[in-house]
């Protein structure tokens, strides 16, 4: 290990790349599947209209190659992208949900956030936004109570989801449509 502080920049640097490459050939071979609920969602927002965004601290490069692979490159290319080191604070600071208000100009009492993490969940709420979490393995036992709905995922006709906690007016299915994502503003 280096003992120059440069040179571990460096190093740390090289290894956050490789971590990047290698999730990226995992995500064009298929071997990182994209959540229940996210292309279908994703295209019914795009249909009616909506601005579609991803706030990440992922790099540009990994949101937009895993975006591609679930959405398909014509749906990715109407999203903002906001990732990796945009904002100088990231999550759970909200700096990159502001900024994404800004950018897309969008009203806070018409913009919904999905996250999957309690930083992300923080970050919207910090930025006065609500939000919907779908937990993961990683997240499912994070305290989540400033969500509006808490969900397995956003499910699928086929693959139905399930609601673990909701204080919110939506009153949704086996998956979450527009019109929930509507009344969770409510």
């Amino acid at each position: 290990m280096p003992t120059k502080r440069e040179d571990q920049r460096q190093l740390i640097a090289e290894w956050h790349q490789r971590k990047t490459d290698i999730y990226i050939e995992f995500v064009k071979a298929g071997r990182i599947p994209g959540r229940p609920g996210i292309a279908r969602i994703v295209h019914e927002a795009l249909a009616a209209n909506w601005k579609v965004a991803v706030c990440s601290t992922a790099t540009q490069e990994s949101v937009r190659t895993i975006l591609e692979h679930v959405v398909g490159i014509e749906q990715a290319a109407h999203f903002t992208i906001l990732a990796g080191d945009i904002v100088t604070h990231k999550k759970p600071a909200p700096d990159i949900y502001q900024l994404a208000l800004q950018r897309l100009q969008a009203r806070h009492s018409e913009t919904m956030v999905i996250e999957d993490s309690r930083n992300g969940l923080l970050a919207a709420v910090g930025a006065g936004l609500r939000c919907i979490v779908t937990l993961s393995t990683y997240t499912q036992h994070e305290d989540m109570r400033e969500a509006t709905i808490v969900l397995s995922h956003l499910g699928d006709p086929a693959t139905p989801m399930t609601v673990i906690a909701n204080r919110g007016q939506a009153k949704p299915g086996c998956y979450i449509t527009l019109d929930n994502l509507v009344a969770s503003l409510l």
